[in-house]
């Protein structure tokens, strides 16, 4: 039986344009998955008013956000409880570090911008707010 060359060089050109068709597909899809996993989902607008002078900060992630806590207790309803914890987002204005202080100035407010979903180092799945600082 004669094989005719152009039969092998189509065929060998449909395996190598499938494995390059395959690798792209999936560069696609784990550079999607990275976007998507970063548990960062931010509102079109600010919304609420998040009722706090001052944040903590607890933790510096990787990317340069930090997760902050409001460490005084409040007894009404109209502002956040004690241990809430909220991320703010980095900036070119500066970074942050461990047990800084962000305060409110006067004229400004804080406004919850988004949310952020993380594991906990105990596996459990939390959603803290992301916030902001606006004028009044």
């Amino acid at each position: 039986m004669i094989v005719d060359k152009r039969i092998i060089i189509s065929y060998v050109v449909g395996i190598v344009t499938g494995i390059i068709c395959t690798c792209l597909f999936a560069f696609y899809v784990g550079s999607r998955d990275k976007e998507l996993d970063n548990g960062i989902e931010l509102f079109d607008k600010p919304r609420q008013e998040i009722k706090a002078k001052e944040f903590n900060i607890i933790q510096v992630l990787p990317n340069g956000n930090a997760l902050a806590q409001y460490n005084k207790l409040s007894l009404d309803d109209s502002t956040i409880s004690y241990g809430t914890v909220v991320m703010f987002l980095s900036s070119k204005e500066g970074s942050f570090y461990d047990d800084q202080k962000i305060k409110l100035q006067k004229g400004k407010l804080f406004r919850q911008i988004g949310t952020y979903r993380y594991q906990t180092t105990q596996g459990i799945e939390k959603t803290v707010p992301i916030v902001g600082v606006f004028d009044k």
